[in-house]
Formats: structure tokens, C-alpha cells, sequence
């Protein structure tokens, strides 16, 4: 590491320690270039680099290093007089995003709601997550700083935290929701079956409001924030909410259906998971008669007659076997809870694969139990057994020649029921359905679990570190943002032999080189990247080229130019404008400015052109008999009389 005695530069302001040294050496001065959160530890874990030594005497200045040429490339270069070898642009997730927003309007959308500045910066931080995982402003600018972005500069996490707390408020939160369930709506997303699923974060903040005691999914006694996403069938989000953490799922579910009804979305039905296997639940969609599919959670009355009816009878018997799948089934009606006078269809299903695996690991878990138990008596101990086998495994004595000798004993008879009940599961239905269908449509539920696996793990957004509750739901907001990313990049890849995640690794290649201070890229994308961008109806070519001219603009001075979506009627629909109430805006009718007309009618008579045909002659007298006045300026006398002047 290089140190730059003869190059003096300001210290920077933020993200860095000083770490003082004995014997009058100088200061060195580290730069925290991010501060990923340890979640087994419960801190967050800093990763610093030198950028420089402090200057004797002075407080504010220092000597650079290498690195901080690296960290500030145009500081060093206004220091040193010096170019850098030449700059590197990512320049794949912009282009895609580009293509996405022409096809769904997403950038659009947040341009209206937040104006275009804020639209920028939320689009780079949604990028960030998609890209990297992760939702920690700490190592925003560091790691997006050779990414294409909207925004001229990345941001500072300082800069996002006041974006978050103060310019992203709950009322423009719920406009952009409005807004996207509108344009969802206007896509096709009239009529559908919706996922449902609730969940909740630890929030480790205090100044959090809605961040309560409830049941933690990390099973730890600690405040959380709740929240509900809501996805079609096939996975694309529709909308979202955030609420304090010990409301109920029931209640939180009626938000979000209440919210859409009034999008104008009809839903027709939900599919849920077992969290909302209760009374409240069943007894207000029964009450909306919104049909409904739910996972059965325990060993309600209902299910359990049915399971110990025809539990043994359906397995592996052809007679239940639904065609086309692995799966046994039986459907009839039953009254689930007896504090529920209701009856729905209940379909019990026998999974012989899920059976199978689920006691392999069970029997996996009980032999190694009963090793250390074996290894325990061998070596003369005393070893006592876990909890969770205590009823199926036990250490017995018996006498052997004369001696005392202690072995394990697995009861059996306690043993079968955990074995006959693998591979069983119910689901719930409102009304009567094949149970093939029943099948098809849970399992479609896939969708709404992959997009919470995404925003939880694959975006980052697991715990809440914020600390006041417009930070929480600003956040939110620009995980759905990201969500619905990388739901078009999931969608534009399947059939591309590519998941979301290796698809954004090879956008990321693609990169335009700075030189002579402007970009350039050599078009060597490789066919799937194409195909990639024609699944989402743009060209790589020429979008790769915009996206290269609109960083070339941007050095040039010159305003950029987005891509916006695509406006004007599709095949079949008509693109439709929504206010603020959600009306639709009508169009202005009408031929637009410039158009010129043809010579000829649709039916190849002659048009005839509007006016007065020339050499025309008047009348004397008007059409309501009064004589006609000609034309050109009175007499004399009579202008004079008129204006008072006799």
C-alpha cells in the first residue's frame, strides 16, 4: 500500500475511525466501507480500509493512499492531476430494469408518486437489493459505485436514512400501493386467486410504534413488525401491508382484501397457509363468501376423524390415487371445529414420497439417539434420554449370567403412530372441488413462499435495525420495489435454463469501459443474454446503447433520457390513465397535432375540404334574413359617433 506524502486532501466526514499511534506517528485514518449485520452475534461487523495518514499538525487533513484513490476516484483525481486507469460501468441491471419499467410502468409509477429525484434513488436502492442481497444502507455506496444508476452518485447512508424517515411517508405509501394495484389491475389482474401470507420481523429498534410483542417467527421473546404480501397464483405481487406486530393474521388479511376490493380487483379466492386455519378467519371470508383453500393446522376435530377413517385405507391405494400426481386422496365434508358450526370440504392427502423421506429422517434421528445412548452404557456412564424420545426409547436392565446389563429398548407401539401419520396433511376447502384441483391450486402457493424467501433472504429484509416507523415502512416499500424486480427477471429466465440470482451474475457482466472520457461498450453478449431481454420485449442491442448514451448524457451535461413504458393500446385492452381517486382518465379525442388527412373518405369518394371554396361569392342578407354587413372598417363618420367624438 502506497502512501502519497506530496498529496494533501480533506478528511472525509463520515464512515471513517482514527486510530492514533505511539511515538508521534502519524494518525491512520480508516474508511468503514460497509457494516454487515452478524445475526448470530447481534452487532453489526465493520470492514474498513486505510485511505490515509493523518497530517502532522493538522485535524482536517491527511496524506491518501491507494485505497483511497479506489474509495474516491474523483477526489484523487482533482488531487493528484492524475486519470485512473480506465473506468468500469455495470451496466446490466440498469439496461434490465430499462426493459422491466417499458413493459410494467414500475419507474413510472414511482416518478409520480415521488416525483423523479426520489423515483432515482428508491430504483438504485431496490437494484442494490436485488443485486447483493442485502438491505444495509452502510455498504450502499461502496458497492453500487461502479453500478449504472439512476441517480448521478450513489448515496450515502446517511442521505437514504433521511429519505427513508422523512420524505417517504405513509401517505405516498399507500398512493404508490394504489398506484401499482391500479396498474396490476389494468395488466390483466382483474379476477384471480390470491396468495396470502403474513409474516414478521425482530425489530431491534426502540423508536419503532408499531413494533410489539407477538409471536416471533424467530421464536425469540423479542418486539417484532409484521407484514403481509399478497401474490397472483403465478407469483407477481400485487400489494402489501405493514402493521404492528400483534395483530392477528385474520385481521391483517381483511386489510389487504378490503385494500384491493377498492383497486377494483375482484379476488376469487385466497389460498392461505395454516397460520389462518382459525375460526376469525373462516368466518369472515365466509361472511364475504370469498371462496377459500387453507392448509389444516394440527389435529382439529374434523381432521382427526377423518385421519383415523381413512388414514391407513388411502395409502398406496390405487382406488384414491390422483391421477397425474404422487398423491392418495379422500373428500368429504366435515364441521372442522366444534366451536365452529360450519361445514367445509375437507381433502386428506397421503404424500408417499413426503412419507417416505419425513420417517427416513425420523428413524435417521432416533438411531443416532439411540447410539450415544448405546456409547454412554459402553463407557459406564449414565446417560439420560432427550426429551423428545423419551416416550419411544428407554434404558432397560436385565440379567445375564449372573451380571447386570442395561440396554435401549424402542417401544414400538409408540413409535407406529409417528410413522402412520407421515405423509398425511388436509386442506380445507369452501366448496366442493376435485381433489386434483384442490392440489393444483395449493401448490401454486409455492409462488407466494418463493417471494417471501426473496424478500427475507434473498433482498435482506429478515431484521428491522430503523429506528423510527417511517423508516420501517419506507424500507418495505423499496423491498416490494425490489420484489417486483426480481419477479420479471425470475420470470424472463425460466425458460433459459437460468434461475433469478445466475441471471442478474451475468447481467452483471456486461460493462461498458470509460475512454477518453466517455463510455463505450463492444457488443459481445452472448445469446441468452438476447433472449433474456426479448422475453421482457426490448432488444439487447439498442437498450444496451441507450443505457450506455444515457451515462455519456449525464457526463456531457446533457438531461438524460429514461425509458419509459410504452403508451398507446395493446392487443385487445386499452391503455387506460387513472387520477389520483383512481378514475379513469378519458383521452382526448380528436386527430393528434400534425397529422394530415388523405385525399379520400374510406368509402374512395373525394373528402371534401372544410371552408369556403375560393371565388365563392356571399349573400347580401344573413341566414336569419338581417342584411350583411361587409367586411373591413367603418366609415369614418360612424367610428367617430360611436366613440363619442361628434
Amino acid at each position: 500500500m502506497a502512501v502519497y506524502r506530496h498529496i494533501v486532501v480533506d478528511i472525509p466526514k463520515e464512515h471513517i475511525t482514527i486510530e492514533r499511534q505511539n511515538n508521534g506517528k502519524p494518525s491512520i485514518i480508516k474508511y468503514v466501507l460497509e457494516a454487515p449485520y452478524d445475526r448470530e452475534k447481534g452487532y453489526a461487523r465493520p470492514k474498513r480500509t486505510t485511505i490515509g495518514y493523518q497530517c502532522i499538525g493538522s485535524t482536517t487533513t491527511m496524506h491518501p493512499t491507494t485505497q483511497y484513490a479506489d474509495v474516491f476516484p474523483a477526489l484523487w483525481e482533482a488531487a493528484s492531476r492524475q486519470r485512473i486507469k480506465p473506468a468500469v460501468k455495470r451496466i446490466g441491471m440498469f439496461t434490465a430494469c430499462q426493459a422491466i419499467n417499458a413493459k410494467i410502468g414500475i419507474k413510472d409509477i414511482l416518478d409520480n408518486v415521488y416525483g423523479t429525484d426520489l423515483a432515482n434513488s428508491i430504483m438504485d436502492y431496490a437494484m442494490y437489493s436485488v443485486i447483493h442481497h442485502t438491505n444495509e444502507a452502510s455498504s450502499f455506496s461502496s458497492k453500487m459505485r461502479n453500478e449504472l444508476t439512476y441517480s448521478k452518485e450513489p448515496l450515502s447512508d446517511s442521505s437514504y436514512s433521511r429519505i427513508f424517515e422523512e420524505k417517504m411517508t405513509k401517505e405516498l405509501d399507500i398512493l404508490l400501493r394504489r398506484r401499482w394495484a391500479l396498474q396490476c389491475r389494468d395488466d390483466g389482474v382483474e379476477e384471480v386467486w390470491l396468495c396470502i401470507d403474513g409474516s414478521n420481523d425482530d425489530c431491534e429498534s426502540r423508536g419503532v410504534e408499531i413494533a410489539e410483542k407477538g409471536h416471533a417467527k424467530s421464536r425469540k421473546n423479542i418486539n417484532i413488525v409484521s407484514f403481509t404480501y399478497a401474490v397472483t397464483s403465478d407469483g407477481k405481487p400485487v400489494t402489501y401491508d405493514v402493521y404492528r406486530g400483534g395483530l392477528v393474521d385474520a385481521k391483517a388479511m381483511r386489510l389487504v382484501i378490503d385494500f384491493l376490493a377498492e383497486c377494483g380487483i375482484r379476488i376469487k379466492g385466497v389460498i392461505l397457509d395454516r397460520g389462518y386455519c382459525d375460526t376469525s378467519s373462516m368466518k369472515y371470508l365466509a361472511g364475504r363468501e370469498i371462496p377459500y383453500v387453507i392448509m389444516v393446522k394440527g389435529t382439529p376435530d374434523g381432521y382427526r376423524q377423518v385421519a383415523e377413517e381413512y388414514g391407513k385405507r388411502i395409502k398406496m391405494d390405487a382406488r384414491y390415487l390422483i391421477p397425474h400426481t404422487f398423491l392418495f386422496g379422500h373428500q368429504q365434508q366435515v364441521q372442522l371445529f366444534k366451536s365452529y358450526a360450519h361445514k367445509d370440504w375437507l381433502t386428506l392427502f397421503f404424500d408417499y414420497r413426503n412419507g417416505s423421506d419425513r420417517v427416513t429422517a425420523l428413524l435417521k434421528k432416533l438411531y443416532g439417539e439411540m447410539s450415544r445412548l448405546e456409547e454412554g452404557i459402553r463407557t459406564g456412564g449414565t446417560p439420560k434420554v432427550d426429551a423428545r424420545y423419551e416416550k419411544i426409547l428407554s434404558i432397560a436392565e436385565r440379567t445375564q449370567g449372573g451380571n447386570t446389563v442395561r440396554e435401549v429398548v424402542l417401544d414400538a407401539s409408540e413409535l407406529q403412530p409417528l410413522i402412520d401419520e407421515k405423509g398425511l396433511y388436509g386442506i380445507l376447502s369452501s366448496d366442493e372441488m376435485p381433489p386434483a384441483k384442490i392440489h393444483e391450486l395449493y401448490v401454486s402457493r409455492s409462488s407466494s413462499e418463493t417471494q417471501y424467501r426473496q424478500v427475507k433472504t434473498q433482498l435482506g429484509y429478515g431484521t428491522v435495525r430503523v429506528q423510527l416507523t417511517p423508516g420501517v415502512r419506507a424500507r418495505f416499500a423499496v423491498g416490494f420495489i425490489a420484489s417486483v424486480l426480481r419477479y420479471e427477471i425470475e420470470q424472463a429466465s425460466k425458460d433459459l435454463n437460468r434461475n433469478a440470482n445466475k441471471m442478474i451474475q451475468e447481467l452483471e457482466m456486461t460493462e461498458a469501459q470509460k475512454i477518453n472520457g466517455v463510455y463505450t461498450y463492444s457488443h459481445v453478449e452472448n445469446e441468452r443474454v438476447k433472449a433474456f431481454f426479448k422475453n421482457l420485449h426490448a432488444d439487447a442491442e439498442k437498450l444496451i446503447d441507450e443505457s450506455v448514451k444515457f451515462e455519456n448524457d449525464r457526463l456531457a451535461g446533457r438531461i438524460p433520457t429514461p425509458r419509459h413504458r410504452k403508451t398507446g393500446p395493446k392487443k385487445g385492452t386499452h391503455q387506460k390513465q387513472h387520477d389520483d381517486q383512481g378514475n379513469v382518465v378519458p383521452r382526448k379525442s380528436g386527430v393528434k397535432q400534425g397529422t394530415k388527412r388523405s385525399d379520400f373518405n374510406k368509402d374512395g369518394s373525394p373528402r371534401k375540404k372544410p371552408g369556403v371554396k375560393p371565388g365563392t361569392k356571399r349573400g347580401d342578407f344573413n341566414k336569419d334574413g338581417s342584411p350583411r354587413k361587409k367586411p373591413g372598417p367603418k366609415p369614418k363618420g360612424d367610428a367617430d359617433q360611436a366613440s363619442g367624438n361628434v
